[in-house]
């Protein structure tokens, strides 16, 4: 199918941010009003609905629970003087992931219809009309400095296991933050030529040989992708600056080795345990954008 300025236009509105936010709060403060062992824990929204770049076909909700009773640190950049004055500080903590995965997994099955995936706990309920994933975490901090207590520096992200038991480490309120700076940057098209390609690459899923498949173009990757295309691209109407950032991405297939995420940690297309999209893939993608816009 050619796209037109309409289909664009249209593709380019949020989902269903009313039940979104209802959805994220009755898991909330469910979460929020158990005592989970006497544990420490924050919860905040991520993903697309907290990235405010949702759509119609796709608005479930994703939320962290990360435990702040303990944390993991990775000191690897601190000299042996800084490790040291961090152990005057910090000791190993008995509670782990497992524990407090379990704890919140209990509180979720007293209250919702519960679903264990890979790497989050989907939860649903005849309350509401979307269902909720919920990340369980542990605070991460990757240190930076540690010259004292109150000097310390660190970049505070979260770390979790997957069902096979891989590590992963990912910083959500980074993600965030950079991709809200993002939109501010683009006069507020960011966020809309996300939801115009999300809805594009579902169209794209289901023509028959398109190379785009469900599942193969991860949101987290698309939001990735485009928050490194040049603010530059983002000028003009929504539907040129869709076409210039697709446009943009199809003549610079050299620029995807260099692509950082957002959180500017980590390379989008490195060797991170759920990089599950690689440049060969961004490559079909992307064409396949491009051959739909200009067909």
């Amino acid at each position: 199918m050619t796209l037109s300025g309409k289909q664009i236009t249209t593709w380019s509105r949020r989902g269903d941010a009313i039940h979104a936010w209802y959805s994220y709060q009755m898991v909330r403060d469910t979460l929020a009003g158990a005592r989970l062992d006497g544990l420490s824990y924050g919860i905040y929204p991520q993903g697309s609905y907290a990235n405010k770049t949702n759509i119609v076909a796709d608005s479930d909700v994703d939320l962290v629970i990360a435990l702040r009773s303990s944390f993991y640190p990775n000191k690897e950049k601190l000299s042996p003087a800084e490790i040291e004055e961090y152990a005057r500080h910090y000791e190993e903590s008995d509670i782990t992931w497992h524990r407090f995965r379990e704890a919140v997994v209990r509180v979720l099955r007293k209250n919702y219809w519960v679903h264990e995936h890979s790497k989050c706990v989907r939860v649903s309920s005849n309350l509401v009309r979307l269902p909720a994933d919920v990340l369980i975490a542990l605070d991460y901090r990757y240190y930076t400095s540690f010259p004292s207590f109150i000097g310390q520096e660190f970049t505070g992200g979260v770390q979790f296991y997957t069902s096979a038991g891989t590590e992963i480490i990912n910083y959500p309120k980074r993600h965030i933050r950079s991709c809200a700076e993002k939109n501010c940057r683009t006069g507020g098209r960011y966020r809309r030529v996300v939801r115009v390609a999300k809805n594009a690459r579902n169209s794209l899923a289901t023509e028959d040989e398109s190379p785009v498949k469900a599942g193969t173009v991860p949101s987290y990757f698309l939001e990735s992708l485009l928050w490194n295309v040049p603010n530059g691209c983002y000028e003009g109407n929504l539907e040129k600056s869709y076409r210039q950032a697709v446009g943009w991405l199809h003549e610079n297939p050299g620029k995807l080795e260099g692509m950082k995420f957002p959180n500017k940690i980590g390379k989008l297309f490195g060797d991170a345990a759920d990089a599950v999209w690689d440049k060969d893939s961004a490559q079909a993608f992307i064409r396949a954008l491009y051959l739909q816009l200009n067909s």
